[in-house]
């Protein structure tokens, strides 16, 4: 497995991953002392990452499977129940919003389409990532490139017996015995590594597959788990230089 802690830069209200910069994609990701992303103007996002040049693309997220591929005309920058915006308009920033759920970054290099799915557990259950991959159609999943961003960690996202039910009953055993963790009598899950296990199985190269160590229920960024009602939301923006 590939972690990538060491390509994470940390400033004061952002984090950046360094690990595409090599295909000239940027991606940022907001902490806590930024504030809580959904109450920022579209006009402040764009100045405060000085991205003035891009077209800010979000989505009312409903944690549904829905993946959309926009082209080159962007008739709307703002998007209903949808968990996954994927591109390969260079004028575009896609701006997805966490606090605990799984960001997941994707880049095809065939293509040089980007994108980034938001998959808490519905969206995992449900295979957001596969269902993005499939929209970007790639000639081959050996182009694929996937980094996990920051979500909670597994030590901090106890779920009920009837939560590790439903994944037992839909997947693979070996999946569900390497992502799962029993303490106590307590389960515990991994959403980052259930992802990764999941689209190694499906075909995705895992020397092309980036993880993390960080958390946001321990760190410095939004957790709802941890601030309930009072949790505010974590932005990821990613983008390509041009």
């Amino acid at each position: 497995m590939n972690y990538i802690d060491k390509d994470i830069k940390d400033f004061n209200n952002y984090i950046e991953f360094t690990t595409f910069n090599k295909f000239n994609i940027k991606v940022l990701f907001t902490k806590k002392y930024y504030g809580s992303v959904p109450e920022k103007s579209r006009e402040e996002v764009l100045k405060d990452f000085e991205l003035k040049n891009k077209i800010l693309v979000s989505s009312n997220q409903t944690h549904s499977a829905n993946v959309i591929l926009l082209g080159n005309n962007i008739d709307t920058t703002y998007f209903e129940n949808t968990d996954g915006i994927l591109t390969s308009n260079k004028n575009v920033a896609i701006l997805t919003k966490y606090a605990d759920c799984l960001p997941i970054f994707i880049y095809d290099e065939e293509s040089k389409i980007f994108g980034t799915v938001h998959s808490g557990w519905k969206g995992t259950y449900q295979e957001i990532v596969k269902k993005a991959i499939e929209k970007i159609n790639p000639k081959s999943i050996s182009t694929i490139n996937i980094l996990f961003g920051i979500g909670i960690s597994c030590e901090n996202y106890k779920v009920g017996v009837e939560f590790y039910e439903q994944f037992r009953r839909k997947f693979s055993k070996e999946i569900v015995e390497k992502t799962f963790y029993i303490k106590d009598g307590d389960f515990y899950f991994d959403n980052q590594l259930f992802n990764y296990y999941l689209l190694r199985e499906y075909g995705v190269n895992e020397e092309k597959m980036f993880l993390n160590n960080r958390c946001t229920f321990k760190e410095e960024f939004h957790s709802f788990r941890r601030d309930k009602e009072f949790s505010g939301r974590n932005g990821a923006i990613m983008f390509m230089e041009v």
